[in-house]
């Protein structure tokens, strides 16, 4: 699936990507700096129901968020990992072994670590207000 969307669409292409993976619980988003990973990240996790701001796990390397119905969403952010170790330290095998929603920006890090079924997931940007999203389902 692709999704063309404004940056001001965000909510409504958080709504579709929800949607066309709903069952999923494993997501890998790649991208550049700047295209917008997290900031789609938010929107998604505002869709399913975080009600507490998302911010990036750039230097915790994991976010855990609660639905308002308790569901867990880990969020985790491997732009600055400098080794599987310090990640598998941190905990993320447990994380992506947990049954929970994980959602994983930087994944090419983990990449011996990463099973499962995955939603992999590409922001590109195509101007300074577009973004370009492509969905791969598992």
């Amino acid at each position: 699936m692709e999704i063309i969307f404004k940056l001001d669409e965000i909510d409504m292409a958080a709504k579709r990507f929800v949607r066309y993976s709903s069952g999923c619980k494993l997501f890998t988003f790649t991208g550049d700096i700047g295209a917008g990973k997290t900031t789609f990240i938010n929107a998604v996790c505002k869709e399913i129901g975080v009600t507490k701001g998302v911010t990036s796990p750039t230097y915790s390397l994991i976010h855990e968020y609660e639905t308002d119905d308790k569901k867990i969403i880990y969020h985790m952010d491997f732009y600055r990992l400098t080794s599987l170790e310090e990640a598998i330290d941190a905990g993320v095998e447990e994380c992506i072994l947990s049954g929970e929603f994980c959602i994983i920006e930087w994944p090419s890090k983990i990449a011996d670590i990463l099973h499962g079924k995955i939603v992999k997931s590409e922001i590109s940007i195509l101007n300074q207000s577009q973004r370009k999203l492509v969905v791969q389902l598992p």
